[in-house]
């Protein structure tokens, strides 16, 4: 299958070129003039195009001649609802010209549609599945649900047939390791308690994470947090090489069309678990304490696993292996090693 991926040089769309061409499948991408993370696809055998994504002509040149598109690109700086806004109705409406021949349409949204993480406003439920309702916040979220709705939109009336993919945090290189600091938990504490709907706010006033700093040696002092009653606060990223695994499977299993789907990693990290591992490979004491208030990020991925054969490798353990590699050898984790 002869695939284009929009978005090639992203810290997504790099690894997913190169398990593609693993599948042996073929790859065009589309890039941007002058590109500062062009390097990332060098040396690889891939179609390159170059120009941007929000020329529909271009788009169309790029879109004739291929089996299937999948959709990773997103401006994330600058003005970024106008721009991935046009972006998403632009490859939408050119894939939709093409929906008698186009295998696939794989659009790439994100679990702040929910939102999953409850610091701003709090969840319906947890875990946060696929049905969970949908209140995106900020220009970047909400130009996703309305990427999902033209992409829905150009299904109903063309039959293109699509897939939207929901991917939770992000993480690549060494970001797993600064996730669960003291530093981290302080800004969680502070936006919850800016939030009057959030799952952290306290109604009396109390600025918590004054406790957390009261205590902390440092900033980046790996931090255990447990609510009163022993319960662990939580955190489901995902790497980004599951997330090119999870296009994959959006691409290739008969299942996926029509249907949406959440990518996570395998399970919740627990804050206690991983600040005891990254404090064991640091040589750090992590801080242990305990607050009102429970923080839970996660992203139910149980529909993914059984409709189109998910399967996730970055758990915590690899994930924090795979990022002290990257901190001390140099080396670029755009494979699973």
């Amino acid at each position: 299958m002869k695939v284009l991926v929009a978005g090639a040089t992203g810290q997504v769309g790099s690894r997913l070129v190169r398990q593609l061409l693993d599948r042996n499948h073929e790859v065009r991408a589309i890039v941007l003039p002058d590109d500062p993370a062009a390097s990332r696809i060098e040396g690889l055998e891939i179609e390159r195009m170059e120009g941007d994504l929000r020329d529909e002509t271009l788009v169309e040149k790029a879109v004739a001649g291929v089996d299937a598109v999948i959709h990773t690109a997103n401006f994330v700086s600058g003005a970024q609802f106008e721009n991935n806004t046009q972006v998403n109705r632009v490859l939408a409406n050119v894939c939709g010209k093409y929906a008698d021949r186009l295998e696939r349409y794989v659009y790439v949204s994100s679990s702040g549609v929910f939102p999953n993480n409850g610091e701003v406003i709090a969840c319906a439920y947890h875990p946060v599945d696929e049905l969970h309702p949908k209140r995106p916040l900020g220009d970047y979220n909400i130009s996703k649900i309305l990427g999902e709705h033209f992409t829905e939109s150009v299904a109903y009336t063309t039959g293109l047939r699509t897939v939207i993919v929901r991917p939770s945090h992000i993480l690549s290189g060494t970001a797993i390791l600064h996730q669960f600091s003291v530093r981290r938990v302080c800004g969680i504490l502070r936006t919850g308690q800016r939030n009057r709907g959030s799952e952290l706010y306290m109604p009396d006033g109390t600025e918590l994470w004054h406790q957390v700093e009261a205590q902390a040696e440092s900033e980046d002092q790996p931090c255990s947090v447990r609510d009163l009653e022993g319960r662990p606060w939580y955190y489901q990223p995902n790497d980004a090489r599951d997330i090119a695994h999870g296009l994959i499977c959006a691409l290739e299993e008969p299942g996926a069309v029509g249907e949406s789907f959440n990518l996570g990693a395998p399970a919740p990290f627990t804050f206690p678990e991983a600040a005891r591992r990254i404090a064991e490979a640091t040589g750090q004491e992590p801080l242990e304490i305990r607050l009102p208030v429970r923080w839970r990020y996660d992203h139910d991925i149980r529909k993914a696993k059984s409709w189109i054969n998910y399967r996730p490798q970055g758990d915590l353990p690899t994930m924090i292996a795979s990022a002290l590699r990257v901190q001390s050898e140099g080396w670029q984790d755009y494979t699973w090693e």
